[in-house]
């Protein structure tokens, strides 16, 4: 064997000899017994509560999916009646990620057309065959990733032919959180105070209020060897079906450990054994305090400044002094992070407890994958990025912020953020689901009109779709605004120059999001004031291999920062 080859496979064998160790010291390890704590009526009364509440949801969810199924007995996925019929599946759960039709020799319709292209790609799904469906006619797959929206947990279920052959399968994909309360991005059961979480008996996570953890595994993960006790207290409930126990994890700001009374019951569904665990702990929240006045010209400083130090000093050095409660970068009025570039906390004092964690799938308040989107535009040369940063134990209030990254390697990037407002901001948490369902009747009004015509409509102002809340553009993939009723004197003109108040390259960043099937943005626009901005939320649809439309909604002004 070539010696160069032979290190690299020993270390290999010898890294899967560990693990099959550790996997197999955790599985002969005897399963816990819950401790049957003492939980209040009230606790016992919502866990049940929260168990029908699932239960009725999933069942419903499969069964409107199999009368869909039957109803494209008769169809091929290219019949447009085919796409009609998802739709109105789609429109019946205004917060679902989207649905789509995999027929057996691989064709595919969607609703949106496509968001779930990363989805459908994923092992999941592309394992999926007639057999899968032996044992269970509804699955619930593992959390599975979309570009759109993150992680997302997708109901399956088969579809026969009218000769009654096998023909595919619907998936209909779910933000997992909507499937628990009506109001995305809620972190409490109804209108208790009662953290929930789900996962299911192999470990692995479904939902939690920390959006970055869905797909984490209890077993696997280092996030849960954290606080001494925790991994002792979850496991009985991960092995056990049913019962009450307490266990002391991280709180909402994952920065203090608190003891945590739990009580779960088990959901049997789609062939997946889901935990419903709903939680209660003391905490005080404390009140958010930003200053009257705000220097964002700091936040650039001390980029800058963090970027000199890491290429003079190197990695390990800048590390430790950014995490040096008495160093360098203790007082810099801006709150300081190192990230990898995939995704993997290098340091945060302001969250010190998550440093070693990837947060690659961490969600702000409106969805955007911040940790994602920051990566992205270091790997760009370094830039700005805005977010929403919920409020703990809010459900309701967000910080606006702006983070400058910059790219210290091809292996890490370092940044400062703040917040752009001396207040805080309320969450619109329908905006998302506003605007894809905006776009969808552009993209209906494409296939019944065609491309022109559709650009006629969206140009004009008084047009059936441009309206006081929520504004359309489009355009090509090199660039090329097609529409926009606001801007006219700009039709035709090759936009990829354009670059916001911050020197962020708009009509790239949606060109790129459209190629990877769609998706959400921030978009920074320049006032009548040319010191000041508006922020919008945008949802990004492509309607083919040559075009695209967006829609935006107007969040937030602000004064633009100095670059």
């Amino acid at each position: 064997m070539n010696r160069r080859l032979l290190l690299p496979l020993v270390v290999l064998i010898t890294v899967a000899c560990v693990v099959a160790i550790v996997m197999v010291s955790i599985s002969l390890t005897p399963s816990p017994e819950p401790t049957n704590v003492s939980v209040s009526e009230d606790m016992i009364q919502q866990s049940e509560d929260f168990y029908q509440s699932i239960d009725a949801v999933t069942d419903n969810i499969a069964a409107v999916m199999h009368d869909t199924a039957k109803e494209l007995s008769s169809f091929t996925p290219d019949d447009p009646e085919a796409q009609e019929i998802l739709r109105n599946l789609f429109n019946k759960y205004p917060n679902s990620a989207g649905i789509a039709w995999v027929s057996a020799d691989k064709n595919v319709v969607s609703v949106p057309i496509h968001s779930l292209t990363g989805v459908l790609s994923s092992s999941e799904l592309q394992n999926i065959t007639e057999q899968s469906f032996a044992e269970h006619d509804v699955i619930l797959t593992d959390p599975v990733m979309s570009n759109v929206y993150g992680m997302v947990v997708c109901f399956v279920v088969p579809v026969y032919a009218a000769d009654g052959s096998y023909n595919g399968y619907l998936c209909f994909a779910h933000m997992p959180i909507t499937l628990l309360n009506e109001t995305p991005n809620t972190p409490y059961y109804k209108d208790t105070q009662y953290e929930l979480w789900i996962a299911n008996s192999e470990g692995t996570v479904f939902c939690h209020p920390d959006t970055s953890t869905i797909g984490y595994n209890y077993y696997t993960n280092s996030f849960y060897r954290g606080p001494a006790n925790a991994f002792s207290g979850i496991r009985p409930i991960i092995e056990t079906s049913e019962g009450t126990t307490k266990y002391e994890f991280y709180e909402l700001n994952n920065v203090d450990v608190v003891e945590k009374t739990s009580i779960w019951k088990t959901l049997s569904f789609g062939g997946q054994d889901l935990r419903l665990v709903l939680v209660d702990f003391p905490y005080e929240v404390t009140e958010v305090t930003l200053p009257e006045t705000i220097d964002l010209e700091e936040i650039t400083d001390v980029s800058r400044a963090l970027y000199l130090y890491a290429k003079k000093y190197g990695k390990e050095a800048t590390l430790a002094a950014m995490n040096n409660p008495s160093g360098p970068f203790s007082n810099t009025g801006t709150e300081i992070f190192a990230v990898s570039t995939d995704g993997v906390i290098l340091s945060m004092p302001s969250q010190s407890k998550i440093v070693g964690l990837n947060r690659i799938n961490y969600q702000d308040a409106y969805g955007i994958r911040l940790v994602a989107t920051l990566i992205n535009r270091a790997s760009q040369g370094g830039g700005y990025v805005h977010y929403y940063s919920e409020l703990p134990y809010s459900t309701d209030q967000a910080i606006f912020g702006l983070a400058c990254v910059i790219p210290v390697d091809e292996t890490w990037i370092i940044g400062s953020r703040h917040s752009v407002l001396t207040y805080t901001v309320p969450i619109n948490a329908e905006v998302r689901s506003k605007l894809i369902r905006a776009v969808q009747p552009v993209q209906e009004y494409v296939d019944a009109h065609g491309k022109e015509q559709t650009l006629s409509v969206l140009n004009d102002s008084f047009g059936e779709f441009n309206n006081s809340e929520i504004r359309f553009t489009a355009f090509s993939y090199d660039g090329k605004l097609l529409a926009d009723a606001d801007h006219p004197e700009s039709i035709g003109i090759d936009m990829f120059s354009r670059v916001g108040p911050h020197g962020t390259s708009i009509t790239r960043d949606l060109v790129l999001i459209a190629k990877q099937g769609g998706g959400f943005e921030y978009v920074e626009s320049r006032d009548a004031d040319p010191n000041f901005a508006t922020i919008s939320l945008m949802y990004v649809e492509p309607v083919d291999d040559e075009w695209f439309i967006a829609g935006a909604i107007e969040l937030d002004s602000h004064r633009i920062i100095s670059s």
